[in-house]
């Protein structure tokens, strides 16, 4: 019975995390890239930014996903039967929140450090111009650039996480 609260405080935890990320990730993006007014431009009907951020949220969902869908550790574990029957809940909350705040500040950064490497590997198009002019082909060419460094960074967040839990974590 424990397991299956914890399951549904994780599931409340997930939906929070999401919407916090999502927020934190668009912000983050929008500072990032001084020349283009997101918000703006997406109440102006504008696509292809619209078409961008929506790649922001879906890629940074992709490295947040081993964050909230990890295990519940079993009762007793590593961490002896006092944690199990005690404070595993909240052991499994902080665990959460320690590796999403890790996933999202390197999923963040690492779309950020590929699109700036990309946009100076493509000097002949101004991407960021050319999504202001709502420019579709190109705001769908950065949403896959921005969806692969998710989804290649996403087992790398993953391993770095499950590698700094002991530092964190008793």
């Amino acid at each position: 019975m424990e397991t299956v609260l914890i399951s549904v405080v994780q599931f409340a935890v997930s939906i929070l995390l999401a919407a916090l990320a999502a927020y934190l990730g668009l912000w983050l993006y929008e500072r990032a890239t001084p020349e283009v007014d997101e918000w703006k431009a997406v109440r102006e009907g504008n696509q292809a930014v619209g078409i961008t951020l929506a790649a922001v949220v879906v890629g940074l969902a992709i490295v947040l996903r081993p964050a909230v869908a990890g295990s519940i550790p079993p009762a007793g574990g590593r961490f002896g039967p006092d944690l199990a029957q005690s404070a595993l809940p909240l052991y499994v909350l902080l665990l959460m929140l320690v590796r999403a705040l890790l996933g999202l500040a390197l999923g963040v950064a690492g779309i950020l450090f590929a699109m700036w490497l990309f946009l100076r590997l493509t000097r002949d198009l101004d991407e960021m111009d050319e999504l202001k002019k709502g420019n579709t082909a190109v705001a769908a060419m950065l949403a896959g650039v921005i969806l692969a460094v998710c989804v290649l960074v996403s087992p790398v967040v993953t391993n770095i996480a499950d590698q700094l839990m002991p530092v964190f974590l008793p």
